[in-house]
């Protein structure tokens, strides 16, 4: 007896699944990829990261003369705050056996896939936000946008001067505050993970906006400072739920039927914390209004 063509098949389900981690993957990746080299680290849910500290006592002298011992240079190694990395995410949504009648498969469940698709992102991202403006610690302030950020890179060029391999620079602003700046100019931009950004702007060599960085403040970093670390679902416990992953193993995600309630269900899961490799690599960059001159009084002349 031939199958009918409406009905929903197990591999309507896997592709369902599959197409929803590969957009959740490689929007993530198109991310990283705009930030440079954002070292990602796929590790079991659970694990403890460790953050370290590193202390340098110079030693007395450089030079000494033939034959006297030579003085120590003390390099010490304390350790930060640890962070647990977990499943951050664990996302459910149903669609309906009247959805799914009224629009048809496909449309029903991809329409509301993407709606939970946004909601994964969106998480990411605030995680993203929180890093960057909760961790840093090193200040800078410049009057006005451009000298805000001249003065932020100006922290970061000797926070790192020492440094090989530091990568790109990257600026988080508030569009608003971009937009102040600009006035009628125009800019040409790009967008990954649903987040705008300019390249080569400002000496700058990308510079994101978002409504999540606070009106006023410019945070900047350079991309080898930040890690990205997450739960990979390719395990054995990813297995035993069925999940849908792809080669990263960044989110997983499954699709079932559910006859009890007449519905089918999407799950998506993942865990992810981005850090700093050093908090004090983060810059956060005050904007501050030009003084306002004191009017002159006329009547005096």
């Amino acid at each position: 007896m031939a199958v009918d063509n409406n009905t929903v098949t197990s591999e309507d389900l896997v592709a369902s699944s599959i197409d929803f981690v590969e957009q959740f993957s490689d929007n993530v990746q198109t991310l990283l990829n705009a930030m440079g080299n954002v070292r990602k680290h796929p590790m079991a849910s659970g694990s403890v990261i460790q953050t370290y500290k590193a202390e340098v006592e110079n030693a007395s002298s450089r030079t000494v003369a033939e034959g006297e011992v030579i003085p120590l240079t003390k390099i010490k190694r304390t350790k930060g705050k640890t962070y647990d990395l977990n499943l951050t995410d664990k996302l459910r949504k149903t669609t309906t056996f009247e959805g799914i009648q009224k629009d048809g498969f496909a449309q029903a469940v991809t329409y509301t896939d993407s709606k939970l698709l946004g909601i994964a992102q969106k998480n990411a991202k605030k995680d993203l936000f929180d890093a960057l403006t909760s961790k840093g610690t090193t200040t800078a302030k410049g009057t006005g946008l451009q000298a805000a950020i001249s003065a932020g890179l100006g922290k970061l060029t000797t926070l790192f001067e020492d440094t090989d391999g530091v990568g790109k620079t990257i600026a988080y602003i508030n569009p608003n505050d971009l937009y102040t700046y600009l006035g009628n100019a125009q800019i040409t931009t790009q967008t990954a993970f649903g987040l705008k950004y300019l390249q080569n702007y400002l000496n700058v060599d990308v510079v994101f906006m978002s409504a999540s960085i606070p009106e006023g403040k410019v945070v900047l970093t350079v991309d080898n400072n930040m890690n990205f670390y997450y739960v990979d679902m390719r395990g054995e416990a990813g297995r035993a739920f069925n999940m849908q992953v792809d080669e990263t193993g960044l989110i997983g995600a499954t699709h079932k039927q559910t006859p009890e309630s007449l519905s089918y269900d999407t799950i998506a899961a993942g865990g992810w914390l981005i850090l700093p490799e050093r908090t004090d690599g983060i810059v956060t960059s005050t904007i501050e209004a030009p003084a306002v001159k004191p009017a002159t009084d006329v009547s005096k002349g």
